[in-house]
């Protein structure tokens, strides 16, 4: 079979063989390619040792030099190059202890997580499948290189990886493989929860969603969140079938996933598994305010806005569709109108300014503070009225 390859990657391949050495493109590329689907990456493997692959390449970067990775800048484009090795040892659950370098391929496909992953293919050759990886494919199979105990001891977040594929890709978790993921669990504690909180978000913007339940299924979850855990195993189902009706927005998925929990909960959640300020706050704000029932005004709307933003009101809407909002309809009519209009929102878009007041004979600070907030509610509930001269003439009154 015949895979279509970059004509870069074929050019690296071609000058390791000239230089007497093996090398093939390994991995999820391989598997990507045989799914018809575009790889994000292109890895090489070769049996030349880093110290070779320099002196072949002029322009190189040592980015993983201890496990054999050489990035191969050709062409403008990089690609990683990593030696032939057997790995020994996996005192952490994540990194070998010693690694090996060897001349073998098969020895080097054999450490590698799962039979779908562990293909490597040359143009000249076709596909090295030692461990039946597009039958795997074919069938729709995650299955463990070898003894799957083994491979997720030598890295415990393939476990996570594992629940990753299938719902990347939609398929069954091979009986052997899942068993020794639900037996050792725990291992899950020593992994770093960057790389968790990666998985996890991976899993959440995924397509067969139908899968996720796998992870508390499995007692998964369980080692990262004993109260999410029984959240899903109560309304798991409920919340599967929102994450299928949701747009590919990591915000609103996230607080579909989390939406049992309080915001204190979900904020505690997501700053344990360290995700950005940025994103905490918005998936916590929507927590906050999707069990409140927004009066059916245009006002009410428009206050909303104002405390939450457009684009969270606009998310907050959305995930009240997807759980069918009894008033949701009546709600975007409104919501939509706004928009179309332009109407004030925020101090931003009021037409006076703190300036214009302090021209008033207004003292700075709260005193022009209060009035400006007073002169916004005014303009929640009479968008027509936030002209210069209609606010400066209520301020006028005001100060009488």
């Amino acid at each position: 079979m015949n895979l279509i390859i970059p004509k870069k990657a074929e050019e690296i391949l071609q000058k390791l063989n000239d230089k007497n050495f093996d090398a093939y493109i390994v991995g999820g590329c391989v598997r990507d390619c045989l799914l018809k689907r575009v790889p994000q990456d292109w890895d090489i493997t070769t049996s030349a040792e880093p110290y070779q692959v320099k002196k072949i390449f002029n322009k190189t970067y040592d980015t993983g030099l201890q496990h054999g990775t050489i990035t191969v800048c050709w062409k403008g484009e990089h690609y990683e190059v990593t030696t032939y090795r057997i790995d020994k040892g996996y005192d952490d659950c994540r990194h070998p202890n010693e690694v090996i370098f060897t001349k073998n391929l098969k020895e080097d496909l054999q450490r590698r997580d799962f039979t779908i992953n562990a293909m490597a293919y040359h143009p000249n050759e076709g596909i090295k499948d030692y461990f039946l990886g597009q039958e795997d494919l074919n069938q729709k199979i995650i299955r463990g290189v070898g003894n799957p105990e083994e491979r997720f001891q030598e890295d415990a977040l393939r476990m996570l990886r594992a629940l990753r594929f299938s719902v990347q890709l939609g398929f069954e978790i091979e009986k052997n493989t899942y068993e020794a993921l639900r037996q050792q669990k725990n291992l899950i504690q020593k992994i770093s929860v960057e790389r968790i909180h990666d998985e996890l978000e991976k899993i959440l913007l995924s397509q067969y969603l139908e899968k996720i339940n796998k992870i508390w299924e499995s007692g998964l979850l369980n080692e990262l969140s004993p109260l999410l855990s029984e959240q899903m195993k109560i309304y798991g189902e409920n919340v599967i079938n929102q994450l299928k009706k949701a747009p590919f927005n990591r915000i609103i998925r996230w607080t579909i996933f989390l939406q049992y929990m309080t915001a204190k909960q979900g904020e505690e959640f997501l700053k344990y598994l360290k995700f950005d300020n940025d994103t905490i706050k918005k998936v916590t704000i929507l927590l906050k305010n999707l069990k409140c029932d927004i009066a059916l005004e245009e006002y009410a709307l428009r206050k909303k806005a104002n405390e939450i933003n457009i684009e969270q009101l606009q998310n907050l809407l959305l995930i009240q569709e997807i759980q069918q909002n009894k008033n949701i309809e009546i709600l975007k009519k409104y919501f939509y109108k706004i928009l179309q209009r332009g109407d004030c929102i925020t101090l931003k878009t009021l037409a006076v300014t703190g300036e214009d007041l302090i021209k008033q004979g207004m003292k700075k600070g709260k005193e022009v503070g209060n009035m400006l907030s007073f002169l916004l509610d005014i303009v929640h509930r009479n968008p027509e009225k936030n002209k210069k001269e209609i606010l400066i003439d209520i301020v006028k009154q005001k100060l009488k």
